[in-house]
């Protein structure tokens, strides 16, 4: 028997790409496993019962898989290390009996957190075999698997990895994805935006603004030195429709909700399912860097991306340097003039969380408009994102973990 015990955490500081990539592998390992006749027994390790709220959320049935607190804060991960050796060590009498003199594996413990360290890989290595999944290449990953979808090019940092997974081939997207029907439409009608579990720049929000505020007030100036008259001609843009993917997790829940009930365009989507099919169901997209950009890429569906944080920069780079995905831009303003000045209806907010780049928003309108209105740039881009990621990602980890039992 495999045990596999996944350490991730979620909560409103941490993007819930984290919990779902993980589930993703997850059940790639049950998958796998059947097809295989090999028993797998999954737990997934949180740091608090936040975490473990927001995994339960996203199960497929109920109880899909066994969740386990730590209690501990996960911004000090080698606390933990007693609490989890502990469990690891109380739940390995609870497997299944092996044979008189057979030798018990070690379980294996698949890290996806920022906030582990290689003293830390160190302290658990005696006990069970180490996949860690980076995407910063910041320090020392003494691991027995190293994963990293985001780039191909390996690092100093992974001398002392055992195995490496590197590059898009391993982007851990769910089965829905693996074989996408999606047409190019010649008329634009739907747009897709995805910002995040918490969205904390308010990018859904103040994009919306922008675009139904100029109908009515071309004149104001709701961004310090940028008018809606330096926007481009976004007619257009006012009679398509919005589709948000987003949760009581993003900062400005209530603002999304409360734009929706005024206004037939915008449709806020939660708990999707099906998500690949609402991809799909749309003519052109809006996302921020992360795996939701690589769903996009799978199904094809023509997008616009930023920057939101660190660790999507190799992403929506790759992606824009290989002419796949236009980028546009940081979302997080560092030049004093260059930031969201609110209108009255936006002062409503709870304004003590960050404002988005006024001139990354100004960028993402120019590229909706001219890409909603060019099915020839539309056909080239969903051509190319399709031919670049095929969606298997889950699988093949699934499989080097097996493999490496």
């Amino acid at each position: 028997m495999t045990t596999i015990y996944f350490r991730v955490d979620g909560n409103s500081d941490i993007a819930t790409g984290h919990i779902m990539r993980c589930l993703t592998i997850a059940r790639a390992c049950v998958q796998t496993g059947m097809e295989h006749a090999q028993h797998i027994k999954i737990s997934f390790l949180v740091s608090d019962d936040e975490s473990r709220s927001l995994l339960e959320d996203r199960f497929e049935i109920p109880a899909e898989f066994t969740i386990h607190s730590l209690n501990r804060d996960y911004r000090h991960m080698e606390e933990e290390v007693p609490d989890l050796l502990s469990y690891i060590t109380d739940n390995a009498g609870s497997d299944i009996s092996l044979a008189s003199g057979a030798i018990r594996e070690k379980p294996w413990l698949f890290v996806d957190s920022y906030f582990v360290s290689p003293s830390y890989f160190h302290r658990l290595s005696g006990h069970c075999k180490i996949a860690y999944l980076d995407d910063l290449r910041s320090f020392a990953c003494p691991v027995d698997l190293l994963i990293n979808y985001d780039t191909e090019q390996d690092c100093p940092h992974y001398a002392e990895a055992g195995h490496k997974l590197l590059g898009i081939q391993y982007t851990p997207l769910r089965t829905q994805f693996q074989s996408p029907n999606y047409q190019v439409r010649p008329k634009t009608a739907h747009v897709f935006i995805s910002t995040g579990g918490t969205d904390p720049y308010g990018v859904a929000e103040y994009l919306l603004r922008a675009i139904y505020d100029s109908k009515h007030c071309q004149n104001t100036q709701i961004m310090d030195n940028t008018c809606l008259s330096d926007y481009p001609d976004m007619t257009k843009l006012h009679t398509l429709h919005y589709h948000i993917v987003t949760g009581k997790a993003n900062l400005r829940y209530d603002k999304l909700t409360a734009l929706a009930a005024n206004n037939p365009h915008i449709h806020i989507h939660e708990n999707v399912s099906d998500m690949a099919s609402l991809m799909a169901s749309c003519d052109l997209a809006v996302s921020a860097g992360g795996t939701t950009l690589s769903e996009l890429c799978a199904v094809g569906v023509p997008t616009i991306s930023y920057l939101m944080a660190e660790n999507q920069r190799t992403a929506v780079e790759t992606f824009a340097a290989k002419d796949i995905i236009p980028y546009a831009g940081d979302i997080r303003s560092t030049q004093t003039n260059d930031y969201i000045t609110p209108t009255p209806a936006m002062t409503t907010s709870t304004c003590s969380e960050p404002y988005p780049s006024a001139s990354v928003i100004t960028n993402i309108l120019h590229f909706m408009t001219t890409m909603s209105e060019n099915i020839e740039i539309r056909q080239k881009s969903s051509q190319q994102m399709r031919a670049f990621l095929d969606g298997c990602g889950a699988k093949r980890i699934a499989d080097a973990l097996l493999s490496f039992c």
